[in-house]
């Protein structure tokens, strides 16, 4: 049965940060809770004056495969409750491993109607934007797998009001980290920067303002970010739409988020790619050191 939850707060602590702003976290496994609340905004600020904000890996897409996907990447980063071993752990995991497995990997809708959803709100006429974790460097393989789901983000991307969309790639220093990020084609790739913090900075770059956001996410601590970031934002009304859908589904499936049994194949699979790969280019093995260092 879907479930859709009202959230307060994910914590006593996020509760007194944002008991009085304009901030209302809810989780859910279905779009159609998503869909609902940007239908209650638009009615109540217009549709020009609500911002849609969607997360990529397991939000819109998810891999066909564990190997390469968010919970392997999940998995690999020691954030979920079953943890690589030394032998397991991916050498230049961020420098070549992640980069290479969004190459060769697909991607498929997390539901059915995603796509079909975001192209009825774009030709309403919201601004509808992504805001991924993933670096610049790995553009290419993102676009494509949106496209190939027929999801483009172009026509509705956040622009200086009267201007075409700026094509933007700098180093960027949020919350003490400075890290490449990147904004084009109504996409923000932010290398893992604090997301509340990166969409106020793209808002700041466009001089825009919005008086409604939705944003949704797989990731928990994203919620609490973007929640924290407007939490003293008295103009802007923000629902941070916490995703469950695909955690959910492999609970159901499999008992669990990740088996030791995925996490065994996942290594297993890695270790006979780079095998493979290594004796075709042997130049890939670079005296032990990462590729793109």
């Amino acid at each position: 049965m879907k479930h859709i939850k009202l959230i307060t707060a994910f914590s006593l602590s996020l509760f007194t940060l944002i008991a009085n702003a304009n901030v209302s976290i809810i989780e859910t496994d279905s779009f159609n809770q998503v869909s609902n609340t940007v239908a209650k905004k638009a009615q109540q600020y217009g549709v020009k004056n609500t911002l849609i904000v969607f997360d990529i890996d397991n939000t819109l897409l998810t891999s066909n495969v564990d190997l390469g996907g968010d919970i392997w990447y999940q998995w690999q980063t020691g954030k979920l409750e079953i943890k690589p071993t030394k032998a397991q752990i991916v050498p230049c995991l961020f420098e070549d491993a992640i980069g290479l497995l969004y190459k060769l990997g697909t991607m498929v809708p997390t539901e059915a109607q995603v796509p079909s959803l975001i192209s009825q709100w774009q030709l309403n006429g919201h601004n509808v934007i992504a805001l991924t974790a993933r670096p610049p460097n790995v553009r290419p393989p993102t676009e494509r797998a949106l496209t190939r789901r027929s999801i483009n983000f172009s026509g509705s991307a956040v622009a200086p009001i009267g201007e075409k969309s700026p094509v933007y790639r700098a180093m960027v220093t949020i919350d003490n980290q400075t890290r490449e990020v990147s904004y084009m084609s109504g996409i923000m790739m932010t290398t893992g920067l604090h997301k509340g913090d990166s969409l106020k900075y793209l808002l700041n770059l466009t001089e825009r303002h919005f008086d409604a956001i939705v944003f949704v996410d797989d990731s928990e601590n994203n919620i609490t970010d973007m929640s924290q970031s407007f939490k003293s934002e008295s103009d802007v009304d923000l629902t941070a739409i916490h995703y469950t859908y695909i955690e959910e589904q492999r609970k159901k499936k499999f008992g669990a988020v990740l088996t030791q049994q995925q996490a065994n194949t996942m290594a297993s699979q890695w270790n006979d790619l780079k095998l493979k790969l290594d004796t075709l280019f042997p130049g890939r093995k670079n005296g032990g050191k990462c590729l793109n260092q």
